[in-house]
């Protein structure tokens, strides 16, 4: 070794792709292109053996590639055994399109829940507690040649939470894909993915409509808004005056043990649709928007929020104002193993002719503190 010269290059292994899933990404990629939900770049394209293909072709081709001609075969016989085959790819291909588009979908959908919930995940169907630790109170004087008295261990308040599972079912016909009718399971899979975001967005709406817009019932005993939990403002139609007079109503919520003020800020304003613009004018304009005779006044709810978020989904005057789901998570939705994507499974029909597709995701919302919100009813 001492007599030896070291390598000018150290040897490299460069891991390249199998052809296999290089066809099958071209066809996946040809297909959601001519069905609209994906668009493909010119590159892409280019070379691209699929570009322009209907789905009968790739059934045709994917036979070849197992092996088998077509030559004299019938459109319904294609069909049937690029699906049976042993070695046809037509059946991943599928599913891999429906993925694609099903999770297209759902990433495209407007969703507001996000920026007012925080994002959990649990590991099954089990109800998951939701622990908040309390604290110690002011330390003790100790006179001279006193003796230190014990602390007692602070309570804790727990909550919980449960994830369930929605989810429904599409069939695949062979007429469908002879006929080349991309709308009829590629359009489809992209509706059930814009539908498995709506339905969390609605749950968590209809969470917070409970009792009529004062949320779930908590562990205590009363709904998420209530005047014991303190996080009720006295009525008032949105301005910067009643603005503030949430904030300050937040910011006197105390910790578990009721020993030290917590002092949360609003971080998040939730309100129905026809309220969003006077409150943007709030939180963005440099002089109070409500100071009689125009006066310059400061606004002194200027820039109080970081997101402003009106919605449909709420109707009447009444506002939540919400700290940061990541310094005071008052609602939660979880995800089973942190999956926040829908699932799509794949079954070959025997009573139905054709492939079914099963879309599921598995999640659950729920309240798990009050203390980080503020309702109020306003006028």
């Amino acid at each position: 070794g001492a007599q030896s010269k070291p390598a000018a290059h150290s040897p490299r292994i460069t891991t390249v792709s199998d052809e296999g899933d290089k066809i099958r990404a071209a066809a996946t990629t040809a297909i959601l292109h001519r069905a609209g939900v994906q668009a493909a770049k010119r590159e892409e394209l280019q070379g691209n053996p699929f570009a322009g293909s209907q789905m009968l072709d790739i059934a045709k081709a994917s036979l070849a590639r197992a092996g088998v001609s077509t030559d004299g075969m019938m459109q319904t016989a294609i069909v049937n055994a690029s699906f049976t085959q042993s070695g046809s790819d037509f059946p991943i291909i599928l599913e891999n399109t429906m993925h694609k588009a099903l999770q297209a979908g759902y990433a495209t959908s407007a969703l507001t829940w996000n920026q007012f919930c925080a994002t959990g995940s649990v590991s099954d169907f089990r109800e998951h507690k939701r622990y908040r630790l309390g604290s110690f109170g002011n330390l003790d004087t100790v006179n001279e040649l006193g003796e230190f008295t014990n602390k007692s261990i602070p309570d804790a308040e727990r909550s919980g939470i449960t994830a369930g599972t929605k989810g429904n079912i599409i069939n695949l016909s062979r007429q469908a894909i002879i006929n080349d009718d991309l709308s009829a399971f590629v359009g489809l899979a992209a509706m059930l993915g814009k539908a498995a975001a709506r339905s969390v967005e609605a749950d968590v709406y209809a969470l917070l409509a409970l009792n009529a817009g004062l949320g779930p019932t908590m562990g205590d005993g009363n709904t998420l808004f209530h005047a014991t939990h303190g996080n009720i403002g006295t009525g008032a139609a949105i301005s910067v005056a009643s603005i503030d007079a949430d904030r300050v109503l937040m910011a006197q919520q105390k910790d578990v043990s009721a020993n030290d003020f917590l002092d949360l800020r609003p971080a998040v304003l939730l309100l129905p649709i026809g309220l969003g613009g006077t409150a943007r004018s709030i939180n963005t304009d440099q002089y109070d928007p409500d100071t009689p005779n125009k006066l310059q006044k400061s606004n002194i709810a200027r820039g109080l929020y970081s997101a402003i978020v009106d919605s449909p989904r709420l109707s009447g005057t009444r506002r939540y104002s919400f700290a940061s789901p990541s310094d005071a998570p008052v609602l939660e939705v979880v995800f089973l193993d942190g999956n926040s994507t829908p699932y799509i499974e794949t079954e070959r029909g025997f009573e139905v002719d054709g492939v079914r597709y099963k879309i599921r995701l598995d999640y659950g919302v729920g309240a798990i503190d009050y203390r980080g919100a503020v309702t109020n009813a306003g006028v």
